[in-house]
């Protein structure tokens, strides 16, 4: 009877063994799952300062300085000014349009060359007039055209705006060229700067 007894005992024994078992087995899974949750965020470590010793957060990543979108749209002017308006002889806008855009970037040498030579504009009297801290802004209105002793005229309006704390001069700013008359030289031909008027505001 001991015997049998015995043998029950084992036989519970075992199966309460294997009962166990199983229930590791199916908790197992779960108790995976928990572990990696809490490890996807691990703790940030802690850098130590080399100077000081002490305790600082993690080193931020450095934050590039940004580019001057003004000076990157400046540039992009400067490159491409269109020379060819300097021997435009159709459209005087064309060669206000370069001339404020050299005027914008600062290119005092190629904004000279939209003058007459009668004119005697120089890089240096432009620099005085519109160098600063910051590019000046030119408007220019609708102009006129009128033809008078061989030449044409083009008459237009002028606003410029100094960002410097520099008054604003509003006047008018004249074109002229030689209507094709012989014996004309080409810078005759050719649409220039012959004078400006303007007030300061």
């Amino acid at each position: 009877m001991r015997g049998t007894l015995g043998l029950k005992g084992i036989s519970n024994h075992m199966r309460t063994n294997a009962a166990i078992k199983a229930m590791f087995a199916a908790a197992l899974p779960g108790t995976v799952l928990l572990l990696a949750a809490c490890d996807r965020n691990p703790p940030v470590p802690e850098m130590t300062s080399e100077a000081s010793g002490e305790a600082t957060d993690a080193a931020e990543p450095e934050v590039m300085p940004s580019v001057d979108a003004s000076a990157a749209a400046n540039a992009g002017i400067a490159a491409k000014l269109d020379m060819d308006a300097l021997t435009e002889r159709r459209d005087p806008e064309r060669l206000l349009r370069y001339y404020t855009n050299a005027i914008r970037v600062g290119d005092w040498v190629d904004a000279a060359k939209a003058w007459s030579l009668d004119a005697q504009m120089t890089p240096e009297k432009l620099q005085v007039e519109f160098g600063g801290q910051a590019s000046p802004k030119i408007a220019v209105g609708k102009g006129d055209t009128e033809g008078a002793a061989g030449s044409l005229y083009y008459e237009a309006p002028i606003v410029v705006d100094f960002a410097d704390g520099r008054l604003s001069k509003r006047g008018t700013i004249v074109l002229r060229r030689v209507n094709d008359v012989p014996g004309a030289s080409e810078e005759q031909l050719n649409w220039r700067i012959e004078r400006t008027s303007t007030l300061t505001q």
